[in-house]
């Protein structure tokens, strides 16, 4: 296939699975400060950026799937010390240790959701070129 057949894309999205989309529902909605965008019996939308973040019943769609670590959502905010403050108000226990991490040109910190997913905000110290 080369590049003039290739599909475009639309949308980037991710989506994590759950044990209890109810309970899911309630801590992204605290950590993104909106209710989904769209929403089902075993699936949940939340537009973040541009994207769609998906939270999806694993008894629907992946029963046999091993929870949390599966992938590693990330996303970018313009102060990371807000988002950060944000989240140890909504979501105190959820906060990975040690909290905000700087490397480099990068500040992030990692969120883990109560069925094991992890979540990683991260801020740009300095800029980069298409990040």
């Amino acid at each position: 296939m080369t590049n003039s057949q290739a599909a475009a894309f639309q949308r980037l999205g991710v989506y994590v699975l759950s044990s209890d989309l109810s309970r899911s529902r309630e801590f992204y909605g605290a950590i993104f400060g909106t209710a989904p965008k769209i929403e089902t019996d075993v699936f949940m939308g939340f537009d973040v950026a541009g994207g769609l973040f998906a939270v999806i019943s694993k008894q629907a769609f992946a029963p046999d799937a091993k929870l949390g670590g599966n992938a590693v959502p990330y996303l970018k905010v313009d102060d990371i010390e807000a988002a950060l403050q944000h989240v140890e108000t909504v979501a105190p226990d959820a906060l990975k240790a040690p909290g905000l991490i700087s490397e480099g040109p990068i500040s992030l910190f990692k969120v883990t959701d109560p069925d094991g997913n992890i979540l990683e905000y991260y801020a740009l110290n300095t800029p980069i070129d298409g990040l």
